[in-house]
């Protein structure tokens, strides 16, 4: 058992990590809103979600290569910054939003299956909404997630490698299945290319869940301390996750838009209407063998997202327990087993908090865009944590090294930013709201109620806060159609780079004894 245990995971492993984490119910919905929202303009959407999380791969990769962490990800400011109050406001982001993504996860699982008997959809998916029944499904989904990592990485592992072949296997033979079956090029030009404007070709990234889609590939740096050989299988595998999903997404849009009868599309793409899209296009086309493979596929809606929410569940107590570690959060939740290597009490936490967060939300659309914010949020952290090291530790060991990253990390952050504007003013406003309360929350309890040293914590972090807030106003000019006027675009510009450099030099006001 002892040498089974000591057995770390390599490679393949960690490729199936990202591929479980990338492709989850987003194969599933992403091609039908971003085809409803944007059109066959839609692949540019893809490439730009594609080029974006890339390039955060690649940075992240570096970081990764340099440094064994436990929960890298959602520590990069911690360690970059020396400055635990600074790295807490990005640690709960990314906790929070691993933590939506498994309901989100299993509402997908319901929301398809919804329709598999059409005469029992009403029991667990009305009027665009989980009925009670679908949400104690739900929970039931999380709690077989909270079982399979229960037992550490070892159990992961051989689940997630196992769900990874059906992951890769069903989307591609259902666009093959479709693309050879029913395809009608004329789709792609008949309501015009871009029929609701280029402007929606980034929106879309966000509303569409492009970017949700993609996310995946921060899940693998969760996983360095127990990977075999991190400093080099993290960058291959991070890389080879981006490029592969990319693939698989864009013949999925193809076959998706293609696959349409045109008397449909004729009707306007906004007024496409599916619970299950595949899975009833497949139906709706009457060609038997399509309708046997939507069998296959409302399999696989359980398959899929459920691998997808089993590494984020891993993910999110490895989360908080770094997040304890670095004492943001109580002792408590650092007790790790000593055979699986994971606190478990972590794990229940977060099992156990999912649940809670179901219950404010509708569907899978609304619990998309929100945790959509939160990556976003942590997303910037990236090329913050980047440049630091590279500025304050420009001789330390990098087995992987980005060329012109510093140029890179300032591009990137402003994509990041502009595409955090393109969400809803309502979720930015909910997630910045919930970033200030919970640092609240932490500094109250970590500096036992003495205001002088909460506020100097809040002082700190305050180049954080200031970002969230202008990520508000922004989300505000992107709603009134403002953004994309050059004066406006220009003004956009240099109050980011501004805060970017601010984000750079946040220095930590605490005295080191406090520390």
């Amino acid at each position: 058992m002892e040498t089974s245990h000591n057995k770390q995971p390599g490679l393949l492993t960690a490729i199936g990590i990202g591929v479980g984490c990338i492709i989850g119910s987003g194969w599933l919905f992403s091609a039908y809103y971003a085809a409803q929202y944007i059109g066959p303009a839609s692949f540019f959407s893809w490439s730009i979600g594609a080029i974006f999380s890339l390039i955060l791969a690649l940075l992240l990769a570096e970081i990764a290569g340099m440094f064994k962490q436990k929960a890298l990800f959602s520590r990069l400011l911690t360690i970059s910054h020396n400055n635990p109050d600074f790295g807490f406001v990005i640690a709960i982001s990314g906790w929070l939003g691993l933590v939506i993504v498994i309901p989100t996860e299993a509402s997908a699982t319901v929301q398809y299956l919804s329709t598999i008997i059409p005469s029992y959809t009403h029991y667990l998916f009305v009027n665009e909404q989980h009925t009670l029944l679908g949400k104690a499904c739900i929970i039931f989904l999380v709690m077989i997630y909270s079982i399979i990592n229960y037992w550490g990485i070892q159990s992961l592992a051989k689940v997630s490698n196992f769900i990874a072949v059906f992951k890769i296997i069903i989307p591609i033979l259902t666009a093959l299945i479709l693309l050879s079956a029913s395809f009608h090029p004329e789709n792609f030009s008949s309501q015009g290319f871009a029929p609701y404007g280029y402007e929606r070709i980034f929106s879309g990234v966000v509303v569409c869940g492009i970017f949700y889609a993609f996310y995946g590939f921060a899940m693998i740096a969760m996983y360095s301390r127990e990977l075999k050989n991190p400093r080099k299988n993290i960058p291959r595998a991070l890389i080879i996750s981006v490029l592969l999903c990319f693939i698989i997404y864009v013949l999925l849009q193809a076959a998706f838009i293609g696959g349409l009868p045109p008397s449909m599309v004729a009707k306007g793409w906004k007024n496409l209407s599916f619970t299950s899209p595949l899975a009833q296009l497949l139906i709706l086309l009457h060609i038997n063998i399509l309708s046997l493979w939507s069998m296959v596929l409302y399999f696989d809606s359980a398959i899929s997202p459920s691998g997808t929410a089993i590494i984020y569940l891993g993910s999110a107590g490895r989360t908080l327990t770094g997040m304890s570690r670095d004492k943001q959060f109580p002792g408590f939740f650092n007790k790790i087993h000593p055979v699986f290597q994971l606190s478990r009490r972590s794990l229940l936490f977060t099992a156990l908090t999912c649940s809670v967060i179901l219950f404010f939300f509708k569907n899978w659309k609304e619990l998309m865009i929100l945790v959509s914010v939160f990556q976003l949020i942590s997303c910037a952290a990236i090329p913050v944590a980047f440049t630091k090291l590279r500025l304050n530790q420009p001789d330390k060991e990098r087995i992987y090294r980005v060329k012109l990253g510093k140029i890179l990390s300032y591009f990137i952050f402003l994509v990041v930013t502009y595409l955090l504007a393109q969400a809803n003013v309502a979720s930015v406003v909910v997630a910045a709201a919930l970033h200030v309360f919970f640092f609240l929350v932490y500094a109250i309890i970590y500096y036992k109620r003495e205001l002088k040293k909460i506020l100097t914590a809040y002082r700190s972090a305050n180049s954080i806060f200031i970002y969230m807030f202008l990520a508000i106003g922004f989300s505000y000019l992107h709603q009134e159609g403002l953004l994309i006027k050059p004066p406006v675009l220009m003004f956009f510009v240099v109050i980011v780079s501004t805060n970017f450099w601010m984000l750079i030099q946040q220095k930590n006001f605490m005295p080191q004894e406090e520390l």
